[in-house]
């Protein structure tokens, strides 16, 4: 999701690779797809101001989009704290069917056609607490596989995104280990570092 208009993304570093250190050969895209139609359009990653996997939080520079006329509008950032019950909504991409994908030699994005489409879930910050590194959320909304990186916002009359979709917490049951309640840290943690990128605080 953007934080500054038409230059500055914001995601879960883990979406880079896997969780390991960034390849810096590897390219990135980032796409959108206005109104869930049936174009997707793509900007290039220039640069990469913040990553943090110690918060699996990061920020991508994006170039102009390889679409004429095509632009991404800033959502403004919420950094203060949040009581659990606050509603929330969750945006974002579930991984995509692809059926077929183009590169070039360099790795440029020549194309391709696959089934990627925005998705919203609403709900409620169920607990919130503290790490060393920051405030962590957890909520009770659903998210599916490839929305990592995505937007978790308040509603209401002060619209914000303060945290990102980044994983579960593992749950100990008598069968073992399973995905506990979905969580992310609060963007607060890298408040300073957004905030010198030019981020609007709502």
């Amino acid at each position: 999701f953007c934080v500054v208009e038409n230059r500055y993304v914001a995601t879960a570093h883990h979406v880079f690779n896997g969780g390991k250190p960034r390849d810096p050969n590897d390219k990135f895209y980032v796409f959108v797809v206005p109104d869930n139609e049936a174009t997707a359009h793509h900007f290039p990653v220039t640069g990469f101001p913040i990553e943090r996997p110690d918060l699996d939080l990061a920020v991508m520079e994006i170039g102009p989009c390889a679409t004429d006329g095509i632009g991404l509008p800033a959502l403004p950032v919420a950094f203060s704290p949040l009581p659990d019950g606050t509603p929330v909504i969750t945006m974002g991409f579930p991984a995509p069917e692809i059926t077929q994908i183009s590169i070039d030699q360099d790795l440029g994005y020549n194309g391709g056609q696959f089934f990627l489409k925005s998705h919203a879930n609403e709900g409620i910050i169920a607990a919130h607490y503290h790490f060393s590194q920051g405030r962590m959320h957890e909520l009770n909304v659903g998210w599916h596989h490839g929305e990592s990186g995505g937007a978790i916002v308040t509603t209401g009359s002060k619209l914000g995104v303060f945290s990102v979709m980044q994983h579960y917490r593992d749950v100990q049951s008598p069968h073992g280990i399973v995905a506990g309640p979905h969580r992310g840290f609060a963007l607060s943690a890298i408040q300073d570092e957004l905030l010198g990128l030019g981020v609007t605080a709502s």
